[in-house]
């Protein structure tokens, strides 16, 4: 039996992605630009605003990453994604369960939410196996390849994130305590099931060197961020009497630096590699 080793993504992944898309995008407009009126048009409320916007910002990104798996070529373009998802929605089925008093049962906002965190824990890891099949595992033409400093250095970042998450969802009095805006048990375990996520993604992708296989995570990452950054903005009271200046909106700023310095870095190299190739000399006697 012939190993189809095409790098295509399968039609079923490209369905599941394109019904998950509205629902991600839904969210986004509830949450980002309606974040005082959740508990009428979301599955619970969420205060304060910013983190409405937070949540919502996420959910773009997401959005953005399930797109490229709708119309991209190469599976492993979007592969390191899918982990990073699982994870995320596990978390968000056991926040659902732990604080099940605080949704709103009775709408059909939760009864959505409801049935995609029961469903995509199970389908989104079982598309991820049943494609990952289809990866040579080799680098694209023309691609470029990221240093191993930069892999070690993004795993790293994601193994302190996952275990301040993990740390953070067993005991989110400690988050309530340390974050720069209102949070209660929910909203930090919320907090924690993103930072799974960023997690995952961080540890996931640092095992993969091509840069092709970096650019639309890192693209999705930067917009999710830039989104969040402007909804601060807009809604720095939420942060009390120090406003924008705290730790985590500064951290947030020099993650979001690092990102685009790292695209237009790799973005470089990666042209850089191709106008090399494209003036290499024909072997003599070539045709």
């Amino acid at each position: 039996m012939d190993i189809d080793t095409s790098d295509r993504i399968y039609p079923v992944t490209r369905i599941v992605a394109a019904l998950i898309i509205p629902f991600l995008v839904l969210a986004f407009l509830i949450l980002y630009f309606y974040p005082e009126e959740t508990g009428q048009r979301f599955s619970y409320r969420i205060n304060p605003p910013v983190m409405a916007a937070y949540v919502g910002a996420g959910y773009l990104g997401g959005a953005y990453l399930f797109l490229h798996v709708l119309i991209a070529k190469q599976w492993h373009r979007v592969a390191a994604g899918f982990p990073a998802v699982t994870a995320f929605t596990l978390s968000m089925a056991l926040v659902t369960f732990l604080h099940w008093n605080r949704y709103h049962a009775g709408n059909l906002a939760f009864q959505i939410w409801l049935i995609l965190y029961l469903v995509t824990p199970v389908i989104v890891p079982l598309l991820w196996v049943f494609n990952r099949r289809t990866d040579p595992g080799g680098a694209e033409a023309n691609d470029a390849v990221v240093p191993v400093s930069v892999r070690l250095a993004v795993r790293t970042l994601g193994l302190v994130v996952g275990i301040l998450a993990l740390v953070g969802f067993a005991a989110p009095q400690l988050l309530i305590d340390i974050w720069p805006w209102t949070l209660w048990p929910l909203t930090a375990r919320l907090l924690a099931g993103w930072g799974m996520l960023l997690a995952v993604s961080n540890i996931f992708i640092s095992f993969d060197s091509r840069w092709s296989s970096w650019r639309i995570g890192v693209q999705s990452m930067a917009l999710w961020h830039a989104l969040f950054l402007a909804s601060a903005v807009l809604n720095r009271d939420d942060f009390g009497d120090h406003g924008l200046v705290n730790w985590y909106l500064a951290s947030v700023v020099a993650i979001l630096i690092a990102m685009i310095i790292l695209y237009l870095w790799m973005e470089r190299r990666l042209a850089s590699g191709m106008a090399q190739r494209t003036r290499a000399p024909r072997p003599e006697g070539g045709a």
